[in-house]
């Protein structure tokens, strides 16, 4: 395949807001300090998870125990702090649930799958003061080995979905504690993401495809072939947009990303761009409200980031930190800071601490941004799980930026019916 460089208006500054976005981790004072993170975790992962009040790591330890902290309590963390444990091995990722801001989902190596309701044990003003166990889970039991990836729906209550090492995506209702579908893969699968409206799935597995499916169906509605390169692949839809966005690398071992138009089964993607020829991948996040393609590189310190527009893509600028990346996790809208002009916020993993990384428009005036802030996903449920379960779609639930948080209710940890 020809290589299409990006497209930009020669000899023209175009004209757009973010244009002059840069992007910052400012003082010491504002990192977390002393982590102790565990030392190996799936490849894919971004190995640190987020909400708008706290953040979750796998730490370092017997079994599988990680770490949730809230996110106003800055600063240098204790040696052995309290801790959620009810693994038996190493967690491989963590996600929070985007409507219960006290509930996270675990995966392990011990095969299985955990959602967790912390609620009263950490809130948004203090830590955790005691270890927590099997008590506030409720397991999820059906995977056969490793299970490497975890990813709640983004419209529908208490729905999951996971991937494992036994080549199987199953989805959940984490309110029944029992699988919905299970679809079997033809070969490990290395990324997975929703679509906006939480009807679709796209992975990239292991045979180097990028396939889309919904999962309702089990069964996959096409296949193309992704990054020829031997190392894997991450797959990111464009918010509203008919398109994907595909990190991976070239046989050359080039770092490139793919655009692909997914109104018809496309052959070949309309955009292909070689980023650099760094070894580590590039983990991709998208903000569907302003538009802005952000690619981290895992092992490296930098976070270039791009305006998405008409299916071209407009690179912007980039930002390099001194210290390299081991992951990285993408605060929802709701926690930017608006009198700031922050238009997105990240939490940026090193060895030994946490940054937070802010991508702020110069402005001269705290005030009439609002082009800024376009309404954005409000922490509400569009469907409960029976009903998308049931073949139901609904776009996210949308509201300003400035309004108040919701305050939902999650529910107390399932649990399975004792075995004979």
């Amino acid at each position: 395949k020809q290589s299409i460089p990006l497209r930009k208006m020669a000899n023209v500054v175009r004209a757009s807001k973010f244009r002059h976005v840069h992007g910052s981790t400012g003082s010491k004072e504002n990192h977390y300090e002393n982590l102790n993170c565990a030392p190996s975790a799936a490849p894919d992962s971004n190995l640190v998870a987020c909400n708008t009040k706290y953040f979750a790591v796998a730490w370092r330890g017997g079994g599988g125990p990680f770490l949730v902290h809230p996110m106003k309590l800055k600063g240098k963390l204790e040696s052995v702090p309290p801790l959620f444990q009810a693994h038996s091995a190493p967690v491989q990722d963590l996600d929070f649930s985007p409507f219960y801001d006290e509930v996270v989902a675990s995966v392990s190596e011990d095969a299985t799958v955990k959602v967790w309701n912390f609620k009263d044990k950490v809130t948004p003003d203090t830590s955790l003061a005691a270890d927590v166990g099997e008590e506030a889970t409720t397991p999820l039991l059906g995977h056969t080995k490793k299970v490497t990836l975890v990813r709640w729906n983004p419209v529908a209550s208490h729905v999951l979905l996971t991937t494992g090492f036994d080549n199987t995506l199953r989805v959940w209702d984490a309110n029944t504690a029992k699988e919905a579908f299970c679809l079997n893969t033809e070969d490990a699968v290395q990324h997975v993401n929703w679509n906006y409206n939480g009807s679709m799935i796209a992975m990239a597995t292991k045979d180097k495809k990028i396939r889309l499916l919904d999962p309702r169906t089990t069964t996959v509605a096409y296949t193309v072939d992704g990054h020829s390169g031997a190392k894997g692949s991450r797959v990111c839809f464009l918010g509203k947009s008919n398109l994907l966005a595909t990190t991976g690398f070239t046989r050359q071992s080039d770092r490139q990303l793919l655009l692909w138009d997914m109104r018809a089964s496309p052959s070949s993607p309309t955009v292909e761009h070689l980023v650099d020829s760094a070894s580590g991948s590039l983990m991709p996040f998208f903000d569907a409200d302003v538009n802005m393609l952000y690619l981290a590189g895992k092992g490296d310190g930098n976070v270039r980031y791009y305006e998405v527009e008409d299916g071209i893509v407009h690179y912007v600028d980039q930002y390099s930190g001194k210290d390299p990346q081991r992951g990285l996790a993408m605060v929802p809208k709701r926690g930017v800071d608006v009198a700031g002009t922050e238009i997105a916020k990240f939490l940026r993993l090193s060895d030994k601490h946490i940054e937070p990384l802010s991508f702020v428009v110069p402005r001269k005036s705290a005030e009439g941004n609002g082009d800024l802030y376009p309404p954005t996903f409000s922490g509400k449920p569009s469907l409960s799980a029976e009903e998308w379960l049931g073949g139901k779609d609904a776009d996210p639930v949308l509201d300003a930026i400035t309004a108040a948080p919701p305050s939902l209710s999650a529910p107390a940890p399932v649990k399975p019916p004792p075995t004979t």
